[in-house]
């Protein structure tokens, strides 16, 4: 009886080691794509971080027989404003005030310290309003909407 001698053939150590190699680098490519989403641009105003300028932004707006008055008491421009409508539903719509209020009236540049916006419109319900600022990234200029803390809500 003659036995037989199976050759039992695996991958060789080439190419193994290089899929290996592949694997890692796919891995790490993931994860370098995946980290680079959760990073914001960064982007500055008056050589700080954007978000720092938010708490420097100091404006009073009011709503007084159909006119929507804004000033800027700071020293701070304000680019625009994020204009946040909620009416008595709870329901809300969020608009940038150059297309709220039609844009020829909102200064190009925003309004700048001491300056003030006039404009008469109906509104009801509450309106929050949250600066935008402009500032400069790597990519160029960017806007930032300064969050809650820094907008000024209104009853009507």
């Amino acid at each position: 009886m003659v036995k037989k001698i199976m050759k039992k053939r695996g991958l060789s150590p080439l190419i193994t080691t290089a899929m290996l190699i592949a694997l890692v680098i796919v891995i790490i490519a993931v994860i370098f794509f995946w980290f680079l989403g959760m990073v914001q641009e960064g982007v500055t105003k008056f050589g700080k971080n954007i978000q720092l300028v938010c708490e420097e932004v100091k404006f009073q707006a009011d709503y007084q027989t159909g006119k929507l008055n804004i000033v800027n008491n700071g020293d701070i421009p304000i680019y625009n404003l994020n204009v946040k409508m909620i009416d008595s539903g709870g329901t809300y719509t969020t608009e940038e005030i150059k297309k709220m209020m039609g844009g020829e009236e909102w200064p190009t540049t925003g309004l700048k310290q001491g300056e003030a916006f006039s404009k008469t419109r109906l509104l009801s319900g509450t309106i929050e309003l949250n600066p935008i600022l402009i500032g400069t990234s790597k990519s160029g200029k960017k806007t930032f909407v300064c969050g809650g803390d820094y907008g000024q809500k209104i009853s009507i």
